[in-house]
């Protein structure tokens, strides 16, 4: 199997939990294939997850819409780009300043914590991109 890798699709939610389970369940299995550490693999997907979540609830109506999903991939780095419909009602590309107690409000800064790299767009055409990269090549702790 090719170790550099390029993968666009358009995903239709419709709300149904079952396809954003197998779109986690594709990454991880995608990164293993690969040979990407177990420790790795789960902060990529969880980074992931909680994009392709921020775009469920901001950048479709209620959690139905198209989420436009691209992967990119070397034995260096993995870059990961998800483009809603949403509008730009909702800041996501500010840090949130989140209380002890709240439990919402935290997924940019997760996903900051998990990634080298995270950059968040409002598109003049509308939607939203976030786009995201992690380096491989680097020894973990």
């Amino acid at each position: 199997m090719s170790t550099f890798a390029s993968v666009h699709r358009t995903v239709l939610l419709d709300g149904n939990p079952e396809r954003v389970r197998g779109l986690r369940t594709g990454l991880d299995s995608f990164l293993a294939d690969r040979g990407v550490t177990p420790t790795t693999r789960r902060a990529i997907v969880l980074a992931f997850s909680e994009a392709l979540d921020n775009a469920m609830e901001h950048g479709t109506v209620s959690g139905c819409g198209e989420v436009d999903v691209r992967l990119r991939f070397t034995p260096r780095f993995i870059v990961l780009s998800l483009r809603d419909e949403g509008s730009d009602r909702s800041p996501l590309g500010l840090p949130v300043e989140a209380a002890d107690t709240d439990e919402r409000g935290r997924g940019f800064q997760l996903m900051n914590s998990l990634m080298d790299f995270v950059k968040v767009r409002h598109l003049p055409a509308g939607g939203t991109r976030v786009s995201m990269m992690r380096r491989l090549d680097t020894v973990e702790d």
